[in-house]
């Protein structure tokens, strides 16, 4: 009797060939765990951190598009009703409201201009030994006929160590 195998003119494959071309089902699931791990966090490459980079750079820290970055470094942009930040009983944007009236005293005792916190419009956030916000808020200037104006802050925040970098008009673009 003639088998399917013997008419088709081909050989029943070795064992040693079916282990080379099957991974045993522990090797799957290495390989799959290994290939989920590395493509739920890849490693950043140089690339990555130069158009990071370069992203702060071109926004001046201040409107940064996380969008076009594969990798933030842990920097991000702050959800202002959220309180990841902050205590449960407060949100960001009461931290930042008080982050930015700090700022408004450093811009006043700088210049001698006074302004008005009208409103916080966005921040971002860069990890270091403390947090580095880069906040964008609009005040009314009283140099100028109270005009509303976008201003940034730059304040390093430690829940007891507030430092504010600088404040400034945003510059016109």
């Amino acid at each position: 009797m003639v088998t399917a195998i013997a008419r088709d003119g081909s050989e029943p494959p070795s064992p040693k060939r079916l282990k080379q071309e099957e991974p045993s089902s522990n090797e799957t699931e290495s390989k799959n765990t290994t290939e989920a791990i590395s493509s739920e966090s890849p490693e950043p490459e140089d690339e990555d951190l130069e158009r990071f980079d370069e992203e702060w750079r071109k926004s001046g820290d201040f409107d940064v598009d996380f969008s076009k970055l594969r990798f933030t470094f842990g920097a991000g942009a702050v959800d202002l009703d959220d309180n990841d930040l902050v205590p449960e009983h407060d949100t960001n944007r009461n931290l930042l409201t008080r982050l930015t009236e700090k700022s408004i005293s450093y811009y006043k005792e700088n210049t001698g201009i006074s302004l008005e916190l009208v409103n916080v419009l966005r921040a971002n956030f860069h990890p270091s030994a403390a947090i580095t916000l880069y906040i964008t808020f609009e005040a009314l200037d009283s140099s100028d006929g109270n005009q509303t104006k976008p201003f940034h802050a730059v304040v390093r925040y430690l829940p007891r160590d507030i430092r504010v970098i600088s404040c400034r008009p945003k510059p016109s673009c």
